[in-house]
């Protein structure tokens, strides 16, 4: 699903350079991605083959009906007054009227009926274009700016997948920043503290995500969320303090667990899978039961982007974005691992992202 929604976006141009240079690197050393883009191609073209144009007004509408309303003007009796005939209409020969004798406009007999007529048809009309105003415009606005967000988000998890890059260039081994097994730094958002303390964090605010409210700083919490503390801190801080930094340090988004390999708990080792996921977009809060998660009308209610589903960063740097419904279907849910727990990965390559505040593994002390 997700390949074929790649290739449909390479047909009609509409991702980005780097992502287009992928896909045509894919296509020229997988033949059936090409057959799958060619059958793609016969699709589309049969749409666009069936493509009517519809006729454009005439250029002189506006003229032509303004005209209208002026000769039927003339003709409308006031009160006093005595109506036009069609011979006391002004001679406009070679004018605009010439061509619009066909349509004709009707007026009512009565002054005074004319009026009130007049009155409750403009406030019907307005009434019905207001609603249809709005019933156009409203669901475009609500979609344009769950897309303005979507892409901010995108864009955030890219500039923290360069510092994530950037993070493992530095490490001996070349692996992700470790979650600790246990004490104060067994927690997802760990990640934030070792980045920071690299000097690779962006800034503070990159860790909220745009389609969910950052907390108020101004509440009397016992850290100022607006700053990232140290690792130092989370060996200082009494027990309170601490549950609150690990709580909100990783912000808005998930993070990767950490691995099995070889009957050892260890960070993963950096190796640029497309298919390893190493962050997404989820709630501050994450009080959902595991159960819950294969449900689509609990997670929604957790999800960032109006419920719609999670952006996600892979290894390689790119970030998709899985509808809710997709992520239900993957055979690799980010946000579980093959056991189907929010833990770490039970092997080298089952990527297990949770939000800050959770432990590599249940129940282990954070502290």
């Amino acid at each position: 699903m997700a390949m074929q929604e790649d290739l449909l976006g390479y047909l009609l141009g509409a991702l980005s350079d780097d992502e287009m240079r992928r896909i045509a690197r894919l296509l020229s050393d997988r033949p059936e991605l090409r057959d799958q883009l060619d059958a793609l191609k016969e699709k589309t073209d049969v749409l666009e083959n069936a493509y009517v144009p519809v006729d454009p007004p005439s250029v002189d509408l506006v003229a032509c009906t303004l005209s209208l309303i002026d000769r039927q003007s003339l003709s409308v009796p006031t009160e006093g007054t005595k109506a036009s005939s069609g011979a006391d209409l002004p001679s406009r020969s070679g004018s605009i009227y010439e061509d619009c004798d066909s349509v004709k406009l009707s007026v009512p007999t009565s002054p005074i009926a004319a009026s009130t007529s007049s009155r409750w048809l403009d406030w019907i009309g307005v009434a019905a274009a207001v609603t249809i105003f709005f019933g156009i415009l409203l669901p475009t606005l609500t979609n344009e700016r769950f897309e303005a967000r979507k892409a901010a988000c995108q864009d955030q998890l890219r500039r923290l997948g360069l510092a994530l890059t950037q993070f493992v260039s530095r490490s001996p081994e070349q692996r992700l920043p470790a979650v600790a097994e246990s004490g104060p730094e067994a927690f997802a958002g760990v990640y934030a503290l070792r980045l920071n303390e690299a000097g690779l964090m962006p800034n503070s605010e990159v860790r909220w995500c745009p389609s969910i409210a950052s907390p108020d700083t101004s509440e009397n919490t016992l850290v100022n969320l607006g700053e990232i503390q140290s690792v130092t801190t989370l060996h200082q801080a009494p027990v309170d303090q601490l549950k609150q930094i690990q709580r909100y340090a990783g912000g808005h988004y998930a993070y990767n667990l950490g691995v099995i390999d070889e009957d050892r708990y260890t960070p993963p080792k950096f190796e640029s899978r497309a298919s390893f996921a190493v962050m997404a977009d989820t709630p501050l809060v994450g009080n959902l039961a595991v159960s819950d998660l294969g449900r689509s009308d609990e997670l929604s209610k957790w999800l960032g982007h109006d419920g719609r589903g999670i952006n996600v960063l892979y290894e390689d740097g790119r970030v998709r974005f899985i509808s809710l419904d997709s992520l239900q279907a993957m055979p690799d849910h980010p946000l579980l691992n093959h056991q189907g727990n929010v833990e770490a990965g039970v092997n080298i390559d089952d990527a297990s992202l949770a939000p800050s505040w959770r432990p590599p593994f249940t129940d282990v002390p954070q502290r």
